[in-house]
């Protein structure tokens, strides 16, 4: 079963994602990491007995999925599985899935698609697999974009506010995100904000997200660090970043997107040239590391600060 669907429809069509009880195999290919992360956050938990178990394209095998899948014991038929950069496991690992005779049991197995390839060709083709896609909206289609991304966040903003944002910034699913909460936090309910507040907010930040991710990208991890532990108690800041971050190391992960399209961004730019200096193992341990401090942010807790601490000193 193939579907395809822009955000807002999508969201309507497959409002959990994954279907309740219809365990197996899914392929689901998302244009944007920010959007990606929404509709991963809308599978209730009570469908994933014991949690998921993330891994990256790159670690997954022949001989990973033997030990893993081909297997008929009672805890590994419950242990669902979610393959981040599907598009990346090895050739041989992408037949196994889509040849071999797997007893799923009562597990979800979730490849989620930064890209679409052959291999996701194919499970659009294959019987057993749910093959799903969130398309980009067209360019005309922004504003229902903007409407929708803020009714998944919950925040309420006036029609003049919402075309003001997307006449004002970037309309990337990510860049729309990080406005829209920056207004959530302002202190001013966000219905009653005026055109002449989102232009001062959205000015005003004490955390440079570019020059921060910039000092990263580089390598100078010292000078990241120490930055990050001296605004770590501006818990709602730090939590907004570290999402940001997350998207940010995705795109460094695989850069080739950057390839289709006719003007990249000095953004893009930045990105294809210090995506050379890291290996993929070392971008997933950072990946990780951003969603556990986002969490941390998030509950407000000052282990957020001790973690930091010792990243500062790790880095000397």
């Amino acid at each position: 079963m193939y579907s395809s669907f822009n955000p807002w429809e999508f969201k309507q069509n497959y409002p959990q994602l994954l279907t309740e009880g219809k365990f197996g195999p899914y392929a689901f290919s998302c244009y944007d990491p920010y959007l990606e992360k929404i509709f991963f956050n809308s599978i209730p938990k009570h469908f994933i007995e014991g949690g998921w178990k993330v891994i990256a394209g790159p670690e997954v095998s022949v001989s990973w999925l033997e030990d893993n899948l081909a297997t008929l014991d009672f805890f590994s038929t419950h242990q669902s599985y979610k393959i981040l950069l599907s598009e990346q496991m090895s050739p041989q690992a992408k037949e196994f899935l889509l040849k071999e005779n797997i007893e799923w049991g009562n597990r979800f197995f979730l490849l989620s698609f930064s890209k679409e390839d052959k291999f996701y060709e194919k499970c659009k083709k294959t019987e057993s697999f749910n093959t799903l896609k969130v398309s980009e909206p067209r360019f005309w289609e922004n504003g229902k974009l903007m409407k929708f991304l803020c009714e998944t966040t919950g925040v309420s903003l006036s029609f003049e506010i919402q075309n003001f944002i997307l006449d004002t910034i970037e309309n990337t699913p990510g860049e729309l995100i990080l406005a829209i909460k920056k207004l959530a936090l302002s202190g001013i309910e966000p219905r009653r904000l005026t055109v002449q507040d989102v232009a001062l907010l959205l000015t005003q930040s004490k955390i440079d997200q570019f020059d921060l991710a910039r000092r990263w990208g580089d390598k100078r991890l010292t000078s990241f660090y120490k930055k990050l532990l001296s605004l770590s108690e501006d818990y709602d800041g730090m939590r907004s970043f570290f999402g940001f971050m997350q998207g940010h190391a995705v795109k460094m992960l695989d850069p080739s997107y950057i390839r289709a399209k006719s003007k990249p961004s000095k953004y893009d730019k930045q990105i294809e040239s210090q995506a050379q200096g890291w290996s993929k193992a070392d971008l997933a341990d950072e990946l990780q590391f951003f969603g556990e401090c986002e969490v941390l942010a998030k509950a407000k807790s000052q282990e957020l600060t001790q973690k930091l601490r010792l990243r500062v000193i790790e880095t000397y």
